[in-house]
């Protein structure tokens, strides 16, 4: 640790003593480097670096919150995830296969924290909302269920799956004029 110590003290000494070259290119843009454009230039002078010593901050007080250790972010566990809607063994009719899916969520949804529903095995979508709304559904017997996920992707809370009937009219049953 003390080497690289000393070998920064030494890199930022040997800098600070370091010539700068000071010219003017054919455009009029003013360039200064390290480096001397042509042999036999002299090196620049600069002016002394304006330096701003910052009084130390004051102790903190015993009893400020910077002094007190700093806590872990309080989660409060989820109690219910229910689907509301639609309703357990129902059936509806939707020719559009449109599937309204309501949530109630105790308590509401924590920062970091999504909310996902699964229609049939399968992730559907997945957010911050207790109410979303499927589209092109299937007609046919479906099984429903919602979780809670943290940002790592674990579960934190699982509703119980609901199953419900969408009825569609069928292309083959429609009427030829």
């Amino acid at each position: 640790m003390r080497s690289i110590v000393a070998f920064l003290a030494l890199t930022v000494a040997v800098s600070a003593s370091a010539a700068v070259y000071k010219w003017v290119q054919p455009d009029g843009s003013v360039v200064y480097s390290d480096r001397a454009p042509v042999e036999n230039t002299a090196p620049t002078e600069l002016p002394e670096l304006q330096e701003i010593k910052m009084p130390p901050p004051p102790p903190p007080s015993p009893d400020s919150p910077a002094s007190a250790p700093p806590q872990q972010s309080q989660r409060t566990a989820y109690t219910k995830l229910q689907i509301s809607a639609p309703a357990d063994q129902s059936a509806f009719r939707n020719n559009a296969g449109q599937v309204t899916v309501k949530l109630d969520l105790e308590p509401a949804l924590q920062e970091g924290d999504a909310i996902a529903v699964v229609l049939d095995g399968k992730e559907v979508g997945q957010g911050k909302s207790t109410a979303l709304s499927l589209s092109n559904v299937d007609r046919g017997t479906h099984t429903l269920g919602a979780v809670v996920k943290d940002a790592q992707g674990g579960t934190l809370i699982s509703a119980t799956p609901i199953t419900f009937t969408l009825q569609r009219t069928s292309v083959l049953l429609q009427h030829n004029p």
